[in-house]
């Protein structure tokens, strides 16, 4: 509720203060202003009108009673003569010079009934006002929303039009809604044999058709098309009428089309998705398409993430826009370009020779350095930076490609506004059988059930805080049981991690039952991007009863730097939980601890390098030193993993880390098997 105020206009303030412990000993709220002249009262009236000016002085002041009655005029406040009502004379020329009701002085009870029953009515009168002013806009909301609808829709009164949204005009071939002015829907409708102006006058009455009515509709140009016809109840502009939607026949045939459209299109650029992207990558692999040298170029904006915390979302989505136009004009009509992320864009290109793709390349740089945008009131200048990767015989797949062009731009990016080719190097290439023999055994595993967790001890060196337990996943085989690193890359590219994650994650919540310890779940980058994965989850918590609070999250800050906006959404989605967030594989890259910018996160888990021969090795010590220095402002607790000796211990020790996990703990791991 609002602060209401009562204006008192007196030469003293003795009135104001008596009438103010008179409000407030009957339990009334409101605040009591005092005012001297005629300038006070207006001063009090522009910054906060009162429910009533209470005019307690009659004689000739400095704020005469005919000046503040023209005042109170304009604002449409009430005035009242708070007087004695011994002198008749004085009152009926007093109540003649100005427009203002009289209350007895000697009658205190009347100036209490008088404000209570003001105060109740400014309140209504807000009240009505708000909801007036959110019926307006209730109101605008839906004329946009109709008139945007793909639906035909139409409102009729008596069989004769009332409104039209565009969809409805544009399915008719007609310009504007006078076209429909005294048209009847009898001279349009051939509804067969079906009384149609029965049906009609039906609606007067409130009946209306169950089903759909199966017409043949016939324009204003005089071409037809069969169409059903949906009618229900309404209202326009306060009139009872009837809404009809019209579809016409084809339109499921549209609609599927339509849906299939969007499916493959990014709204916002009108370039293909990634799923469209990776389609068509996939398919140039299978037939080798043409002659020359193929290649995909990465590309995002150099500082993209900053600028992105800059602007609001409609200039950022005008900047990415802006961006996709850009780059569209440098490419040639056998190009493909996609937006494959929040700032980045893909284009499959193929020339004669690499060196042309290079060329293509330096032509988007180029454009992008001298190109302004004009976004929010602001002229921004941009700068890109752009991986290529070969589309070349020993490539494996799609996610191959796409991965090395990103690596190769995240080159490039370090100095901005440059070209960096994707170089693999033989050793790590794997052929196609090799990989699929690899993926094969990871899908039997699954399938089989042959996923495991190992619970390795997080050692607090202090003594006093959270047991903490991490849950590491290996998989069973013939030989030797292989770790995350050996099977979870390949899993990743081929969209099986997340179903890993969902085989164990039900296993270890009920091994967290009987403990008191913290546990450290790890989350591949297949879960971060699964939409449906927070919902589960939550259920699974529940079902297990377990305290969220007990439970951290772990992904890996590669992960966690490409996909930025999948992670801020999980963590949020998740945040009724009480979950807590981990990093891991964290090093002191600039663009890895910007990431304690964007994300709450309770724990971050060093790269296993950091620490090896730790004390000889200076480079490393000022790089955990950054580690550090980066982790402090947030609170967030630095864990250091596969420490080896006691040397290594001193000097993390000094750094500020108390958290150790490795070799050095000597702690038996347990096995939790699914």
């Amino acid at each position: 509720m609002q602060s209401v105020n009562l204006l008192v206009t007196d030469r003293s303030a003795e009135s104001a203060e008596h009438i103010n412990s008179l409000l407030r000993n009957s339990g009334i709220k409101i605040h009591v202003l005092h005012a001297q002249t005629s300038a006070d009262v207006k001063r009090a009236l522009d910054q906060d009108a009162p429910v009533l000016i209470l005019y307690a002085d009659a004689e000739e002041t400095e704020a005469p009673l005919e000046e503040i009655s023209k005042l109170a005029a304009a604002f449409s406040i009430p005035v009242a003569l708070f007087a004695h009502l011994d002198d008749q004379e004085r009152l009926a020329r007093l109540v003649g010079q100005a427009a203002c009701f009289v209350i007895d002085a000697d009658r205190e009870d009347l100036l209490t009934d008088s404000v209570s029953q003001l105060i109740a009515s400014s309140e209504n009168e807000r009240t009505h006002r708000a909801q007036q002013q959110r019926l307006e806009e209730l109101e605008h909301r839906y004329n946009l929303l109709l008139d945007s609808s793909r639906d035909a829709i139409a409102y009729i009164h008596e069989g004769l039009h009332v409104y039209g949204n565009r969809a409805y005009l544009e399915t008719l071939r007609v310009k504007d809604e006078s076209e429909l002015a005294g048209l009847s829907l009898l001279e349009m409708f051939d509804a067969g044999k079906s009384n149609l102006k029965k049906l009609l006058k039906g609606f007067a009455k409130g009946s209306f058709p169950a089903e759909a009515l199966e017409v043949k509709v016939t324009r204003p140009d005089g071409s037809a098309f069969d169409a059903s016809l949906f009618f229900s109840p309404a209202q326009y502009d306060g009139e009872e009428c009837t809404q009809m939607m019209m579809q016409p026949t084809d339109a499921a045939n549209q609609l599927a089309a339509e849906l299939e459209r969007l499916r493959l299109i990014d709204p916002l650029t009108q370039l293909p998705n990634r799923k469209s992207f990776v389609e068509v990558l996939e398919a140039w692999i299978t037939d080798s398409k043409g002659e020359g040298t193929a290649a995909v170029l990465y590309i995002e904006p150099d500082g993209f993430e900053k600028l992105h915390q800059e602007l609001n979302v409609e200039s950022s989505d005008a900047f990415i826009a802006d961006l996709a136009g850009v780059i569209r004009a440098c490419l040639a009509e056998s190009d493909v370009p996609a937006r494959l992320s929040e700032g980045g864009f893909a284009v499959l290109a193929q020339r004669a020779t690499l060196a042309e793709l290079e060329e293509l390349a330096e032509q988007i740089l180029i454009a992008c350095r001298g190109h302004i945008v004009e976004v929010g009131g602001h002229s921004l200048t941009m700068s890109c930076s752009i991986g290529l990767s070969s589309v070349g015989r020993l490539v494996v797949n799609s996610s191959e490609i796409i991965a090395g062009a990103r690596k190769a731009q995240a080159q490039a990016a370090e100095r901005g506004d440059q070209l960096v080719i994707y170089r693999p190097q033989l050793t790590a290439v794997t052929s196609a059988g090799g990989e699929g023999v690899r993926l094969e055994h990871i899908k039997q595993a699954l399938a089989n059930h042959d996923f495991y967790c190992v619970q390795q001890a997080i050692i607090d060196l202090d003594g006093d805080g959270d047991q903490i337990v991490e849950n590491i996943t290996f998989m069973r085989s013939d030989a030797d049981d292989h770790a995350p690193a050996d099977y979870l890359p390949l899993a990743d590219r081929n969209d099986l991690a997340a179903s890993i994650d969902r085989q164990v994650i039900p296993g270890l919540l009920k091994s967290m039952v009987e403990s008191d310890q913290r546990h450290i779940i790890n989350l591949s980058t297949n879960t971060v991007l699964d939409y449906a994965f927070p919902g589960w989850f939550a259920e699974q918590v529940k079902a297990a009863c377990v305290d969220g609070s007990r439970i951290i999250l772990q992904i890996a800050a590669a992960t966690a730097l490409n996909n930025l906006r999948p992670m801020q959404r999980l963590v949020k989605e998740l945040e009724s939980l009480g979950c807590g967030l981990s990093i891991s594989d964290f090093n002191a890259e600039r663009r890895t601890c910007q990431l304690l910018e964007h994300i709450g996160v309770s724990y971050i888990k060093m790269r296993p390098e950091l620490t090896f021969e730790l004390t000889a090795n200076a480079k490393l010590q000022e790089s955990i030193a950054q580690i550090v220095e980066a982790a402090e402002p947030h609170g967030i607790a630095v864990i250091a993993d596969e420490v080896q000796d006691t040397s290594s211990l001193a000097v993390l020790w000094q750094s500020g880390i108390k958290l150790i996990a490795g070799s050095f703990v000597r702690e038996s791991t347990q096995v939790v098997a699914q």
